[in-house]
């Protein structure tokens, strides 16, 4: 893969995302929140990549995931006027439906094109599967890295927009505030399991299921990242105030703390 690929790469992708804006203003905050955080996403791949010490194919190669890992959002949004998953489509397998229609991994032999194709089908799952490559997990484990590191940005910009405008957020998200939260997703994630996304009913819901996410960040630069950004203080800064929450709160700090000592 080339650098030029990839520039062709980016002029495609904004082109395309640039078609998806009108004179809908729900329609257009929506798209552009996909459209930021893909840029974002851009310059965390690089930040965690250089960390990583990949070498410059690597990099281009989880550019290339970056750019298009959620490319079936917009599609998505015009057709359901959700991003929520549960009760429209995948938005990984219609982003890869969008790649295949227009061709776009054609100029790719083929080993490049199913690293990126599996990695970007991979990206929302709720866990990775095993028999993949060392390759191929990788880049599957970086790109769920760098969302989750932007989701959580995502989120914290928009948590106070959310509380106030529950239509924005049950438009955004499929669901929208409630006062307390489902204690079988406490559970779960104290116990390090993984939630399914099914079993999410509010935003604090929400914010308890991407607490959870630590014990599914796989590399240290990212965890460096999460603490030097305080991004679980700020989460947790929006959740109830009692006894389940800050027990749930240490055993979080105390997961990111080892995961960091383990992945020395």
């Amino acid at each position: 893969m080339t650098k030029q690929q990839l520039e062709q790469f980016e002029k495609w992708f904004y082109g395309y995302v640039a078609g998806f804006y009108g004179d809908d203003e729900l329609v257009n905050y929506n798209i552009k929140l996909k459209d930021d955080h893909t840029r974002r996403m851009s310059g965390d791949t690089l930040l965690i990549a250089d960390e990583l010490g990949l070498n410059q194919k690597q990099k281009l190669i989880a550019q290339t995931i970056t750019l298009f890992h959620d490319v079936g959002r917009f599609e998505q949004f015009k057709k359901y006027r959700t991003y929520n998953d549960v009760g429209t489509e995948n938005h990984s397998l219609l982003g890869l439906k969008v790649i295949a229609e227009n061709k776009i991994f054609d100029c790719l032999n083929k080993c490049e094109r199913d690293i990126i194709e599996t990695a970007i089908r991979l990206h929302g799952e709720k866990e990775l599967p095993g028999g993949l490559d060392e390759e191929t997990k990788l880049f599957a484990k970086l790109i769920r890295d760098i969302d989750k590191l932007d989701i959580y940005y995502v989120m914290l910009s928009r948590l106070d927009d959310f509380c106030k405008d529950p239509e924005k957020a049950m438009t955004t998200l499929g669901f929208s505030k409630k006062e307390g939260y489902s204690k079988n997703i406490i559970q779960a994630i104290t116990k390090n399991r993984t939630v399914d996304y099914g079993d999410i009913k509010s935003l604090n819901d929400m914010i308890l299921v991407m607490l959870g996410w630590v014990i599914d960040i796989n590399f240290m630069p990212t965890l460096k990242e999460i603490k030097k950004r305080k991004l679980f203080e700020q989460l947790i800064f929006f959740l109830p105030d009692n006894e389940d929450i800050r027990k749930l709160a240490e055993h979080i700090y105390k997961q990111r703390d080892e995961r960091m000592l383990k992945n020395q």
